[in-house]
């Protein structure tokens, strides 16, 4: 049997938790089929190989990210809010759930070790360290700089176009998009 993708073990396990997470990771599909692009790169960087009460912490990532998507997606007051601000939304929130949850280093017995920052998925980090691994809790030493490099691992140059063509990028990376555009 093959090996399932990150991707596919991610999503689906987002769908097994709830009927929401289907509603609002098909909506955001329909709405933006480059978020396809998004969720594989985040599932890949993290995996459903990192837990907190044995539950993958992807889950929550992602999950935080639809609900901020879902507040934006109904219309404010009459009116709609602008397609490009409504998947800012989202990309902001996956990068804010992500520097939020992973706020830690994990290292193996060795003392190497990983965390979100590192420029390497943590599959790939862990397929080269053996034994066990500990995690501690770990605030980040330049949270503008942990920011860009999640934005350019997540984003394509079609959605880092968009974004910039609306003038939200700058937004997006700083972590200043408001639901209430």
């Amino acid at each position: 049997m093959a090996k399932q993708h990150p991707y596919a073990r991610v999503i689906e396990g987002l769908k097994a938790r709830g009927r929401k997470n289907a509603e609002l990771l098909t909506l955001l599909q329909f709405d933006w089929p480059v978020s396809r692009f998004v969720l594989e790169k985040i599932s890949e960087y993290i995996s459903d190989q990192i837990c907190a009460d044995e539950e993958p912490v992807i889950y929550e990532i992602i999950e935080g990210a639809l609900i901020r998507y879902s507040e934006v997606v109904h219309f404010k007051e009459g009116k709609k809010i602008p397609d490009p601000v409504r998947f800012g939304v989202f990309i902001e929130a996956l990068i804010s759930e992500t520097s939020r949850i992973m706020e830690i280093e994990i290292q193996d017995d060795e003392g190497s070790a990983w965390n979100v920052g590192s420029g390497t998925s943590f599959c790939e980090w862990y397929s080269t360290h053996s034994g066990g691994l500990n995690i501690y809790p770990k605030l980040h030493e330049n949270e503008k700089s942990l920011r860009s490099v999640l934005y350019e691992l997540i984003t394509s140059e079609q959605i880092r176009s968009v974004l910039r063509r609306v003038n939200y990028e700058e937004a997006v990376v700083a972590g200043g998009m408001a639901t209430g555009h």
